[in-house]
Parts: C-alpha cells; sequence; structure tokens
C-alpha cells in the first residue's frame, strides 16, 4: 500500500474516533456495504447497489419519482411530445459540466444511445431499448430528438434509463473492447452532485462535492466514504458503534434489538423487491413443474417471516411485489403443507426406493437421488438463515439439499453463467412491468432468465403485454401472466421484504428520503447536525 494511502485511512480513523468532540466538524458521512461496486461504467454493472452509487455521479435527463409514473426536469429542462406521440423533444440544460470541465450535451446523450444497443458490448437492458426505441439524435449541444417505433405508456422511462456518459471519453475505447482491463475505472468522469476521488477495490469509495455541479446549493455533505465490510456482524458492529452512519439493509433482528437506541434512527419501508429461490432447470429434477410445486408447497415462509425476519415482509406469490400496480391481488401464496408437497413428488415418479430415507428416481436410465446444492452469498446473514430453514423443511420431505456460500461477486458469476442448481437471492423490479429479461425464452441466453424457464404462451403474452397503451388492458394480461409464472414455479417466491436501514442520528432525519427506488434517493439533500 502506498504512503498516501496509509495516510489517508490513518486520518479517516482518528477522524472516525474523535468525532464526537465538538470541536471537530464532520462534514461527512460513512455509509456501510458488505459489498463493493463492480464498475463505474454504468454499462458494465450488474448491481443494483452500484446503480445507488451511480445515480449521485451520473445526471439522468429526469428524476424518477416514486409513484414510477412522474419525472421532473434534471439534465432536460423541459420535453415536448410530438402529435402522434411518436416522438420527444428534450431541451437539456446549457450550464451541466463533465467533471473534467467538458460541457455536457445532447451529443454525449445520443453517443451514449449508441453504447446501450451496441451488440458488442451487449448491455443487460438492451432488449428493451432496441424494442422500442428508433434513434436518438442531437440537433444541437442542447435539443435532442427521441423516436420510438409505437406509442406505450413507458417512453420517458425507457429513455431515461439509458446512463448518460462522457463522449469525449468513452469514444475512445470501441464497444468491444469496454469490458477489457477495466477501462473508465480509473478517475472516473462524471457530471453529478458527487464526484470521485478515490476507489480501493474491496475496501472503500470516496465521493467528494462537484464543484462544478450546475446547482450550487448542493451537495449539503461534502464528502461521502462508502465502506467495504465483508462480514455483516462487523459492518454492524461498526454502525452499532458509531463508525458508520448509514447502513442499507439492517437486518430485522438489529433492528428489534436497538430500536430504542438514541443514537440510532431505523427507517422501514415497503420495498419494490421480492426474495426466491430460482429452479435451474437445466438440472432434470426440476424439469417437471410438479416438482417445483411440491417443493414451493414444502417450504415454511411464514415461520422464516415470523421467526428470522421478525414480521417485516410480506408473502411473495408473483415476481410484481403487492405494492406494484401491476400485481394480481387474486393470487394466494402457496401454503405449507406437507403432504400435499409429498402427494406431488409421488406424482412426479419419485420415491425412497432404498429406504434410505432421500427420494430417488430413474432419469435416463439412472438411478437418480434428490439431492442437490442451493447458493446465496455468504454476506448476507438473512439469507444464510433462511437458506437453513429451507433444508431443514425440504428434509422432511426426503429431499436433501446442500448449501453454498459464496463471496458477492463470484455469487454473481455463478448465476449469471447459470453455474448452480438453485439459488436463493432476490430482484429488485424495474418500475416498468416487462418480465422479458426474467422468464422470456429469449433471454436464457441473452438476458437474466438464469433458470432457464421457457413457455410460449407467456412470451407471447409479455410481448403484448409490455407494449400496450392501455393500462387497464394491460393489468387484465399481467394479471394471466403472473396465473402462469404461480401454476409454473420456475421461482418459488418466498417474501417481500420490508427495507430496514439504518441511520446515525448525525444526519437529520427530516432532510432523508429513502424509497423503492433507492435508499440514496435525494442524498444531495441530507444535512448533518
Amino acid at each position: 500500500m502506498r504512503v498516501n494511502q496509509i495516510l489517508f485511512f490513518l486520518i479517516l480513523s482518528l477522524l472516525l474516533t474523535l468525532g464526537c468532540r465538538k470541536e471537530i466538524k464532520r462534514n461527512y458521512i460513512v455509509i456501510g456495504s458488505t459489498i463493493d461496486i463492480d464498475s463505474f461504467n454504468p454499462y458494465l454493472s450488474t448491481s443494483l447497489f452500484t446503480q445507488d452509487i451511480l445515480d449521485r455521479v451520473y445526471l439522468r435527463l429526469a428524476v424518477e419519482h416514486e409513484d414510477y409514473r412522474t419525472f421532473t426536469p434534471l439534465l432536460a429542462k423541459r420535453w415536448e411530445w410530438s402529435k402522434d406521440s411518436l416522438q420527444i423533444t428534450f431541451y437539456l440544460r446549457n450550464d451541466v459540466y463533465w467533471s473534467d470541465g467538458v460541457k455536457t450535451t445532447a451529443y454525449d446523450v445520443e453517443y451514449s444511445f449508441k453504447a446501450a444497443i451496441s451488440p458488442e458490448l451487449a448491455w443487460l437492458n438492451a432488449e428493451d431499448i432496441v424494442r422500442n426505441i428508433e434513434d436518438v439524435k442531437a440537433l444541437n449541444e442542447t435539443t435532442l430528438v427521441v423516436k420510438y417505433r409505437y406509442v406505450y405508456p413507458y417512453q420517458v422511462m425507457d429513455i431515461n434509463d439509458v446512463w448518460i456518459v462522457p463522449r469525449h471519453i468513452y469514444e475512445k475505447i470501441p464497444f468491444s473492447e469496454w469490458r477489457k482491463n477495466g477501462f473508465f475505472d480509473h478517475n472516473p468522469v462524471t457530471n453529478g452532485p458527487y464526484k470521485v476521488a478515490r476507489w480501493e477495490r474491496g475496501q472503500l469509495i470516496e465521493l467528494v462535492k462537484n464543484e462544478r455541479y450546475f446547482d450550487k446549493n448542493y451537495p449539503k455533505i461534502e464528502r461521502v466514504f462508502v465502506k467495504i465490510v465483508p462480514n455483516e456482524s462487523n459492518l454492524t458492529l461498526q454502525f452499532l458503534n458509531g463508525e458508520i452512519d448509514v447502513l442499507p439493509s439492517v437486518s430485522p433482528s438489529v433492528a428489534d434489538k436497538y430500536g430504542g437506541d438514541k443514537n440510532l434512527k431505523f427507517v422501514k419501508y415497503p420495498h419494490l423487491a421480492y426474495e426466491y429461490i430460482g429452479w435451474n432447470q437445466k438440472n432434470p429434477i426440476f424439469a417437471d413443474k410438479k416438482v417445483r410445486q411440491a417443493l414451493s408447497y414444502g417450504i415454511n415462509v411464514d415461520e422464516i417471516i415470523n421467526v428470522i425476519l421478525k414480521g417485516n415482509a410480506v408473502r411473495s406469490t408473483s415476481p410484481f411485489p403487492s405494492i406494484f400496480w401491476a400485481h394480481n391481488e387474486k393470487l394466494k401464496p402457496y401454503p405449507y403443507d406437507i403432504q400435499r408437497a409429498k402427494k406431488l413428488l409421488y406424482e412426479a415418479g419419485w420415491r425412497d426406493s432404498d429406504g434410505d430415507g432421500i427420494l430417488d428416481k430413474v432419469i435416463d436410465g439412472r438411478k437418480v437421488d434428490f439431492k442437490f446444492t442451493l447458493i446465496t452469498n455468504a454476506e448476507n446473514q438473512t439469507r444464510r438463515e433462511v437458506a437453513v430453514a429451507i433444508q431443514n423443511d425440504l428434509l422432511k420431505l426426503g429431499v436433501k439439499m446442500e448449501i453454498q456460500l459464496y463471496e458477492f461477486n463470484t455469487f454473481m458469476r455463478h448465476i449469471l453463467d447459470r453455474n448452480f442448481d438453485a439459488v436463493l437471492s432476490g430482484w429488485r423490479i424495474a418500475t416498468k412491468p416487462d418480465l422479458s429479461s426474467l422468464f422470456h425464452t429469449e433471454a436464457i441466453k441473452s438476458g437474466h432468465n438464469i433458470v432457464s424457464y421457457s413457455n410460449p404462451y407467456f412470451d407471447k403474452l409479455n410481448d403484448s403485454a409490455a407494449v400496450l397503451n392501455n393500462l387497464a388492458s394491460a393489468k387484465k394480461i399481467w394479471d394471466e401472466i403472473q396465473e402462469i409464472l404461480y401454476e409454473d414455479q420456475p421461482y418459488t417466491f418466498l417474501y417481500e421484504p420490508v427495507r430496514i436501514n439504518g441511520i446515525s442520528k448525525r444526519i437529520k432525519i427530516e432532510t432523508v428520503k429513502m424509497n423503492s427506488i433507492s435508499f440514496l434517493f435525494n442524498l444531495h439533500e441530507w444535512e448533518l447536525r
């Protein structure tokens, strides 16, 4: 480690230790995390935590609000629709600069659109953009024209999802080379209220006030550290000791135990997310939907919510959480029913033929025991406890499940490479209803269909609903789509967690907005006491 790095950590440690003394003014906060970001290039990231951080350093055209339909100006001052609603003209601010002093213009947005749809880059969200947006053209530095292939309810949302990157920096490297050697991660050029001062991988991120930010009133807090502590118990202890000011995703047991601490505040809110078990259908033991249904009946999710989550969750029935407008409220959670689970397994051909307590079946001429490995990320203590509960429940059915824990980035590689039998994980859903990236047949190779689920009727309905302009008509189709998934159970939909974030008393809670879009939704407006 270089001398200046050692000096930095000594100074940070000293400030954290002495910060309670009145004579020291701490105009910074420390955010704790068990995981690091994966890249400062937004087109390479697959992590939602990374998105939370990148949204503080890169500006979008507009700010999306928690109703998921309202947008207010940001980089774009205003926008106008054509008479046929197939075109939107955005008028950009003329006073936004990249952190290296170069002006942010409509040409940056035009270039970023090319990046978003580049097959060489293969951005994970490219499919929606290509399918819906025909062209993006800069007429001059402040005027941008977006042409759509048809009229649908999410036109502003789709163009707003395109990350805007500095053309003068990124165009130096061909799209085909972006995924090599961490281009753009060293001294990232950004244009948000914060800029990147330091990134020590796996240890610390330092964000500082961007002196070129167009609104000179922000950010209120001049420096933000993100401290990476892979061990959740150690991270929690540092939060309780005052070394960390903001702790996202606090475990329910910690919030329950320390809820009365006057130095801490726990913020709870519904989250557009759900936890699930994904059954990889490339593994023949999960190919039969009766088996997947049986496993769902065989897990006591209500007990998991009550005992492990301390009641801070509701049952999940579909990939649309219950607070989302497209959710099918008619669906009821799979009840815990051991006898029904055993009956379905029997109908699917599973027997304990050798009396060893584990079910078996002849598959492709070979006797196969019902044994598999479930993977999850080691940093998440709640998931570790949930995995053990699932393991115990399934053993009662004659199903032997092993648990494999991975460090988060390794865990994500196993997921994206489809290198698992079953996975315990979670999704935070997009604010636009479209399930193609998770369950469409075409997404088995190029999207997030990690369980290799395929149902042609689902594909047809999803393609239809995703582009309907009439939301009432779309809702009927989305309801039917959720009924298909409920029947097929490519996932066991476990629960929708209540998000619990911990905040130090140093931060004025009245200035903080945390919501299902991001726990850092208005970080630039936060103030210290």
